[in-house]
């Protein structure tokens, strides 16, 4: 049985590319602020969102979306955040209208191509999703090889619309994290428990497939929408987790 299984949860249970950059400001070093530089390329399906690291990458990271058509500045502030702590940032959007049955395609297709114009750095890859994102998320690391996954909320799966991942690729050397959100009455644990067994039926190890609740303490609120939320309390239960598994990892 893995960590998941193990987890006491609830069993309620525009254009091809932007004439100019969109800056995001992050305070640095010695008054003088550092600005995050959002570059798109592509159209629908296949548009991608680039943000280049604070200084040289440790590493590249993923951010993938959930259910629908969404644009890049939907997680900007993520990837903002994401940036200024040294990491190259790809933001698909991979469906466009959703959903799209090749969703898992577009995103091996749109990474591949932004590892390009970053000039494919020699360094770690992660995978961040959230809701579809965070399934989407496990079934591209069969094809990207990602050192981590991040699944904040992930969704299930319709067996009959998409086209079934040979999970037994993704490598022995990626750790799974499956967060499932305290007051998430949207899909609740059923997604995270639903890739914990299939991940498990493919031959996953166990020790790979980490499950974790994420609490609302202190006025922030573990609901489906939380990984959008920009208080103190949010951005320490979404954000710096993620921070402590991505250094932990690399």
């Amino acid at each position: 049985m893995s960590q998941v299984a193990r987890c006491s949860w609830s069993s309620r249970i525009r254009p091809a590319l932007l004439a100019a950059a969109v800056l995001v400001v992050v305070a640095g070093c010695g008054g003088k602020p550092w600005q995050a530089s959002f570059r798109s390329s592509g159209y629908g399906k296949d548009q991608v969102w680039v943000v280049h690291a604070k200084g040289k990458p440790k590493a590249v990271v993923v951010l993938l979306h959930g259910l629908g058509q969404n644009s890049g500045e939907q997680l900007e502030p993520w990837q903002a955040h994401l940036a200024a702590e040294g990491y190259d940032v790809i933001y698909p959007r991979y469906e466009s209208p959703p959903p799209d049955p090749q969703a898992r395609n577009n995103i091996v297709g749109a990474v591949g191509r932004a590892l390009g114009t970053l000039g494919r750095p020699a360094v770690p890859l992660v995978l961040i999703g959230h809701s579809r994102g965070g399934r989407l998320a496990v079934e591209a690391a069969a094809f990207l090889q990602p050192r981590l996954v991040l699944a904040f909320y992930p969704g299930q799966i319709n067996p009959s619309f998409e086209p079934p991942t040979n999970l037994k690729l993704i490598p022995k050397t990626t750790d799974i994290y499956l967060f499932v959100g305290d007051r998430d009455t949207s899909v609740g644990n059923a997604g995270a428990l639903e890739l914990d067994k299939r991940l498990l039926a493919f031959g996953v190890p166990a020790a790979q497939i980490h499950g974790a609740i994420i609490h609302s303490a202190n006025g922030f609120v573990a609901d489906h929408g939380s990984v959008y939320t920009l208080s103190e309390a949010g951005k320490q239960a979404i954000w710096d987790r993620a921070d402590r598994l991505i250094e932990r990892a690399i």
